[in-house]
């Protein structure tokens, strides 16, 4: 090979290389990208979840709802502008007139507007009305962004219990292999420390381990494509959990009457029946005014200008074709038909102590709800202790139990029985660091301290400054 053969050798083997490292590379960043610790799946499902997407929409929607209501303050104005062919005309009614089979062209302009002055307040409890409507949707929103919350700490803390017992569930299958292979050794050889029942002992356990960790493993693959869509992740994309392992997480239980006054301010169930309330109260006191008349100042300008018809300047004489007036005046406006408003106002008035008594029984099933979030906690945070010394307890056993039977100590049912200990053990601490964490997530939820801002802030300012830490 040449020199010249050589160096293009080299040159294309360095590209190669250089492109080999940048995919690697590559590959490995979007790895990176796809490994997603809670607070960042939180994050994803509040921006791309649908839901988040319709509740907003529904109050962008209440807040036009209040502009228009805003606007009725504002002078309504109406232009009716009428274009046409009509006879041309010269003369008057004194001097005489004709008529010929000559057509010209006629415009006219109607422009009329009424500004309302004084409404016994039915425009300003309408702007209250639509105001506590937009306090609602508002609330609706912390309602959806709460259940979504609660429902991705859901997934993606049964994604790694999942994860964790399945991985539990392969060392038990890995430990009835090695004592079934030990156990079916042992009886070929006649060994007496083993028997027939030993054996079929450890093959039956065995095979209920194989069985529900084939169940472990679909339910794994489900909550992964949940947990895949509740975050706006398109199909088939690689989700990978920054947490290998669920540990209960840090949280401080303060007093109960604590999460009873927060619940009542923070609680979106609650603003929102509150809001519901104000709203019908205002609609109902809106209803009400229209037993009083409105005032209003009414006015408009009306212009018309036909060219072949001559105008006639005598104010005494009706001219269709050309005029031009204009003026103003107050005016009144009043309903008489007392009788339907009446009706109107009562129904108004049964929505409104209809929304007070959902207030009332809301609220104690709200703060009912919040107690046994609360209790709750407690309960799942001593069974966390109990199942951790159990699962210690029973690991210990095991590992003896295992160790004991390797050389030649111990039966088959005892390592059967120490197998099926340290499954049931391990198994009650996973879900009860689970049943603690969900605990804590359905009592922030209740009271409606899910959503925290100033994390998800913080983490959004580190991003604009060069990406998570």
């Amino acid at each position: 090979m040449s020199g010249m053969g050589i160096r293009r050798f080299l040159t294309m083997w360095a590209i190669c290389a250089a492109l080999v490292c940048w995919s690697g590379l590559a590959g490995a960043q979007g790895d990176e990208h796809n490994t997603l610790d809670l607070t960042e799946c939180i994050r994803r499902a509040l921006e791309l979840n649908p839901r988040m997407e319709e509740a907003l929409l529904d109050v962008t929607k209440s807040r036009w709802k209040l502009k228009s209501a805003q606007l009725e303050r504002t002078p309504r104005m109406e232009v009716l502008n009428v274009m046409g062919m009509v006879q041309d005309a010269k003369g008057d009614a004194i001097t005489g007139d004709s008529i010929d089979d000559h057509y010209g062209f006629f415009n006219k302009m109607d422009m009329e507007f009424a500004l309302p002055i004084y409404t016994f307040g039915r425009l300003s409890r309408g702007i209250d009305a639509a105001r506590q409507g937009v306090e609602a949707k508002e609330a609706s929103v912390e309602k959806a962004r709460e259940d979504l919350i609660r429902r991705v700490k859901e997934l993606y803390y049964g994604l790694v219990l999942a994860r964790q017992m399945r991985d539990s569930t392969r060392e038990i299958q890995e430990n009835f292999t090695e004592a079934r292979d030990i156990a079916e050794e042992r009886l070929e050889k006649g060994e007496g420390t083993v028997a027939e029942t030993d054996v079929l002992k450890l093959r039956i356990g065995l095979a209920g381990v194989t069985e529900g960790l084939r169940k472990i493993e679909r339910e794994t693959l489900v909550t992964r494509e949940a947990l895949r869509e509740a975050i706006g992740m398109e199909e088939g994309a690689n989700l990978n959990l920054a947490d290998e392992r669920l540990k209960p997480v840090d949280f401080q239980l303060k007093p109960l009457d604590e999460y009873l006054a927060r619940a009542e301010f923070n609680n979106p169930d609650l603003r929102q029946l509150k809001a519901g309330v104000e709203a019908t109260k205002a609609e109902y006191l809106s209803e009400k005014s229209k037993f009083y008349p409105s005032v209003l100042i009414v006015g408009g300008i009306r212009h018309a200008e036909a060219p072949g018809r001559e105008d006639q300047d005598n104010p005494f004489l009706n001219d269709d074709f050309n005029y031009f007036k204009a003026g103003g005046a107050v005016a009144f406006k009043w309903n008489m038909n007392l009788f339907q408003t009446n009706a109107e106002v009562q129904e108004k008035k049964t929505d409104y102590l209809r929304m007070e008594s959902r207030l009332r029984h809301g609220t104690n099933g709200i703060l009912l709800n919040v107690k046994d979030k609360f209790y709750k906690v407690e309960e799942k945070k001593a069974g966390l202790e109990t199942s951790f010394e159990a699962r210690k307890s029973g690991r210990a056993l095991l590992v003896l139990t295992m160790t004991n039977f390797k050389f030649g100590i111990g039966s088959g049912k005892d390592v059967f029985d120490a197998l099926g200990v340290y499954a049931r053990t391990a198994g009650k601490y996973y879900e009860a660091v689970y049943e603690y964490n969900m605990a804590v997530a359905e009592l922030k939820s209740a009271v409606g301290e899910g959503y925290d801002a100033e994390r998800f802030q913080a983490m959004e300012a580190s991003q604009e400054n060069g990406g998570v830490e």
